[in-house]
């Protein structure tokens, strides 16, 4: 929730008049609408997905819209860029768009920023806003808007149409991914836009819609906010996916846990055998076509589905109490898991790291 404390906020006998039908709503009555008055909510980009986001956040009365757009009105635009008419090609979008906002809504305060977005002027006005709405077609400037929001702590809703499909995403949101957790790498690019892909209206219509409904729902503190995940929307089979996302640090937590994991296990590498002493069982415990291509030398081959035949462990057993049991694989997998199952019968065993790609004549390992 944004701007919880309202109470210098005034809601006039038009405005109630205005928005009666969702001052009713049990979850905004009086208090949410005062807050949705106090809001500052940037637009970045007066295109396609811009058009619907302005639209519905002008009429459901956020006090402060920012508008950050150089583009002039062209006719290929107007098949989704809803706000444009004939009337208005080769004139700047936000100059349009702010003469129909208005008069949509007079009591919103429409602040127009007639730049292109980037390092020298993205911070000075970023930091005005609490909400930042990234509906760009261009990744470079995608790169500038999470790059700025990250270090001024500012939440971003990110949204992206091709076709009949639309992506969308919060980002930066209570400590959530952020734009380069789900693109890491800036690719270089030969067009830096999406001009050249098609695009149907309604795919911009209604991604933008679900992009001013998040704003909406973050700023009254309404329902579940989706802020670890991309929701991947196809208009053709009215389907949603949802594609969770983990930050960088998650997944550097997960790549420490992982290798913390092996500890747990006792791996060792081929010249280090020898230091077991000379009792081994070396336990190969790949398919029987694998064992037969190529196996070390002195190896039995018990592939690791016949680890749960009474015989099989009894063998094993047996052999454990005067040998160190060796456990060979050409994948970790495999090993941990014959590990892990030798271990609830009390025998300590050790893995052999891969060693499939070492040749026979550097190692006389193999036979």
């Amino acid at each position: 929730m944004l701007n919880p404390n309202s109470n210098s906020v005034r809601i006039s006998n038009r405005e109630y008049d205005r928005y009666c039908k969702q001052l009713i709503l049990e979850n905004i009555g009086i208090e949410g609408q005062k807050r949705l008055k106090q809001s500052k909510v940037l637009i970045i980009g007066a295109g396609g997905l811009g058009c619907p986001v302005m639209l519905y956040l002008v009429t459901s009365g956020i006090g402060y819209i920012g508008i950050l757009d150089k583009d002039i009105i062209e006719l290929a635009n107007l098949n989704r860029q809803i706000l444009y008419t004939i009337k208005e090609i080769n004139k700047y979008k936000i100059v349009a768009a702010k003469n129909k906002l208005k008069k949509l809504n007079d009591n919103c305060k429409i602040i127009k920023h007639l730049y292109n977005l980037n390092h020298d002027n993205g911070f000075e006005i970023i930091c005005y806003y609490d909400i930042i709405i990234d509906t760009t077609d261009n990744f470079k400037t995608r790169y500038i808007i999470d790059e700025i929001c990250y270090k001024l702590h500012k939440i971003h809703i990110y949204g992206a149409i091709d076709n009949f499909e639309g992506h969308i995403g919060i980002f930066n949101y209570k400590n959530g991914i952020r734009y380069r957790d789900l693109y890491p790498i800036e690719y270089k690019l030969k067009y830096q836009n999406c001009n050249d892909n098609g695009v149907i209206g309604t795919t911009a219509g209604y991604i933008g819609v679900l992009q001013a409904t998040e704003a909406i729902k973050i700023i009254l503190g309404l329902g579940k906010i989706h802020h670890n995940s991309i929701y991947i929307c196809s208009l053709l089979n009215m389907n949603i996916q949802e594609k969770r996302i983990y930050s960088r640090n998650e997944k550097m937590h997960k790549s420490k846990k992982y290798h913390n994991l092996f500890k747990d296990f006792n791996i060792i590498s081929k010249s280090n055998l020898t230091n077991l002493s000379n009792k081994l069982l070396i336990l190969d415990i790949r398919r029987k076509k694998e064992f037969q291509e190529k196996h070390i030398q002195k190896s039995i081959n018990i592939p690791l589905i016949r680890f749960k035949i009474n015989k099989t462990m009894q063998f094993i057993t047996e052999c454990s109490k005067e040998k160190n049991i060796i456990i060979y694989c050409n994948t970790m997998n495999r090993s941990i898991i014959a590990h892990n199952y030798l271990k609830q019968y009390q025998i300590k065993s050790y893995i052999i790291r891969a060693i499939h790609n070492i040749k026979d004549d550097k190692y006389k390992f193999f036979q």
